[in-house]
């Protein structure tokens, strides 16, 4: 029995609002570990084994204070994130740590944990007008499911477990312990979790202990050429439901699950963000404000889709479609809070926001 995304949307989002009330427990301020990287790798050559290790190094160190940047920060202020010099870096560096290395005559790869200093990244940001929001959640459970030839693959050993187990998990703004199905978890059980059987979603929950249980399900298409992934269940803020597909380039679906967890955490996190920031009254106010944006798409077909996803973020109000044409509509409509807010609701929809002020496009992920 296969699982159809139909299913995937259907009656779930309303009957776990009767499961939140049994298992949504306050969650309590943590000592927060998102200033650290861990398990970044890097490869690179030159000219002899020295100079690698050299430029591996600080090309390491770049992009993990860039990870910290991007955990903390909103996800429309890319534009605003600082590009940092390497002596700057490494006076907010506090240490890091070597997990594994290896190098030839002229190669270096390692896999390295590096950690920042919370008051400097802070100062750093707050300089750029940046807001941040670093408190970690409690942490999750993450079920990662991967379906092959109609088949969920319980090896431990597929593409989608594998990506799942390299990601910084521990250092998440909100924390993932994962989970892993055994052999009795069939595609039936599967079925029968996103038809809308809550009490089999209650029993899952209790076998792992989670309080909050997402389910991340992975399944490529029978050609090869995209992966579908489905996120499914209840995190810190709530039920959420979402479905993707990503192209999988020159077959390499290694490459392709590592962008799809990657994506898969971002979503998980941001709906985290956007949900503190609110709870603390941080950004800006709940007052509903006109918003205009560009939506780009590919045809008719993902234009309607595009739109029914955006009529569903809570808080858009008011959707007036002003232009349209075979590939852009200028729509306008009412959000509280801006195109910061926006931004990170759009997330957990499927849809980015890009551009700044004035020259806002709105894309399907």
């Amino acid at each position: 029995m296969r699982c159809d995304s139909a299913i995937f949307r259907a009656c779930w989002p309303h009957a776990l609002c009767l499961l939140l009330i049994a298992v949504c427990v306050p969650a309590g301020a943590q000592e927060s570990g998102v200033y650290t990287v861990a398990k970044l790798s890097v490869s690179m050559n030159a000219k002899d084994a020295v100079t690698a290790k050299k430029q591996a190094l600080a090309l390491a160190k770049r992009r993990a204070l860039h990870t910290v940047f991007r955990r903390i920060a909103p996800f429309n202020s890319s534009d605003q994130l600082p590009v940092v010099k390497a002596a700057a870096i490494e006076d907010m560096l506090e240490g890091f740590s070597v997990r594994r290395e290896r190098n030839s005559a002229t190669r270096y790869l390692a896999t390295l944990d590096f950690t920042f200093s919370p008051d400097a990244v802070r100062k750093l940001l707050g300089g750029k007008g940046v807001s941040i929001s670093d408190q970690q959640a409690e942490p999750i459970a993450v079920l990662p499911v991967y379906i092959d030839k109609g088949k969920i693959n319980h090896t431990g050993r597929d593409p989608w477990r594998i990506a799942w187990n390299a990601l910084d998990l521990a250092h998440a703004i909100v924390p993932v312990r994962l989970a892993r199905a055994g052999p009795s978890f069939t595609m039936e059980s599967l079925s029968n979790l996103l038809g809308g059987d809550v009490q089999a979603f209650v029993e899952l929950r209790d076998k792992y202990k989670a309080g909050k249980l997402v389910l991340a399900i992975a399944e490529p298409t029978a050609d090869g050429q995209t992966l579908t992934t489905r996120l499914f269940g209840v995190d810190r803020v709530g039920s959420v439901s979402l479905t993707r597909n990503d192209p999988v380039f020159k077959r390499d679906m290694k490459s392709a699950a590592i962008r799809a967890s990657e994506i898969t955490l971002g979503v998980i996190e941001g709906r985290w963000k956007l949900s503190h920031a609110v709870e603390r009254g941080t950004g800006e106010d709940s007052t509903p404000t006109s918003i205009g944006v560009v939506v780009e798409f590919a045809g008719m077909r993902q234009w309607r889709d595009i739109r029914a996803r955006l009529v569903r973020v809570p808080g858009v109000n008011g959707l007036d479609v002003k232009s349209l044409s075979a590939r852009t509509a200028q729509v306008a409509f009412q959000f509280p809070g801006g195109a910061e807010r926006l931004s990170q609701a759009l997330v957990s929809h499927g849809l980015s926001l890009h551009g700044g002020s004035g020259s806002l496009i709105l894309r399907s992920n």
